[in-house]
């Protein structure tokens, strides 16, 4: 089966054909976010898609052994065999993209659990994690500053998952992890700062509309109530490395 031109169409397709065979698979990255935001996006917060991020869990990942070549796809073989309980590799060889799908887990700088929520959205990971799955780098690039505006921009923070960032499942997580919180943290300070610098082309009522929800995010977060195993990393402080140092294949 021949893949699509269109990057959208193609995830449209795969998400499709993929449920047809009772395998859950949902988009994250930046496409996910496009997907997620009105269109069209506002101006100042495009940015180029070139390639997709998938998850499913654990049994639709065997599944997809046989699931992506017949749609058109070539396996990493090395990296798969090394990998591929956790993370596969796959290649679209016509036009020349990668599809990186993750198991169960989305890892990075920090873990983010996935599996359980698959059902939230039916294309793409809930707004929570997919927020927390840009703002947990701890090395923010420019398309992660310019995704993480744009899923604040358009949508409100507040409990549950209908249309909104949901802040008490994120701050139930960073109640858990002071490394997780600890990085949320520090990402909510340099996208204030990007907005007071003006280093994106928003509107003054956009600005405070992106700092009140990061305000009301960090509020929630702050309130959790914590453990004391949490209080105690806390005393030790940014003095130890909170995060895991990785080295990507690549990030979209």
């Amino acid at each position: 089966m021949r893949t699509l031109p269109d990057l959208e169409a193609e995830m449209h397709r795969l998400i499709t054909e993929a449920r047809g065979r009772g395998i859950c698979l949902r988009l994250l990255g930046g496409l996910a976010v496009k997907v997620q935001c009105p269109q069209p996006m506002h101006p100042a917060l495009k940015r180029k898609y070139p390639d997709m991020d998938l998850i499913t869990d654990k049994a639709g990942a065997k599944k997809l052994l046989s699931f992506l070549p017949e749609m058109g796809y070539t396996p990493n073989k090395t990296f798969n065999t090394l990998s591929g309980d956790r993370r596969q590799l796959w290649y679209d060889e016509t036009h020349g993209r990668q599809i990186d799908v993750f198991i169960g887990e989305f890892t990075m700088c920090h873990t983010l659990p996935l599996a359980d929520r698959l059902d939230v959205e039916p294309l793409t990971i809930p707004l929570a994690e997919l927020f927390l799955s840009k703002a947990q780098i701890v090395q923010l690039n420019r398309k992660d500053v310019l995704d993480l505006l744009a899923l604040l921009l358009y949508h409100e923070v507040g409990p549950g998952d209908e249309g909104t960032i949901n802040c008490d499942l994120i701050a139930g997580l960073c109640a858990k992890d002071w490394g997780l919180y600890t990085t949320i943290s520090l990402n909510a300070e340099k996208l204030r700062a990007c907005l007071d610098e003006g280093e994106v082309a928003l509107s003054p009522e956009e600005v405070q509309t992106i700092k009140r929800r990061i305000i009301s995010l960090q509020k929630a977060m702050d309130e959790a109530p914590k453990s004391m195993a949490w209080k105690m990393r806390a005393r030790v402080g940014t003095r130890v490395r909170w995060y895991e140092e990785v080295e990507e294949v690549q990030r979209t």
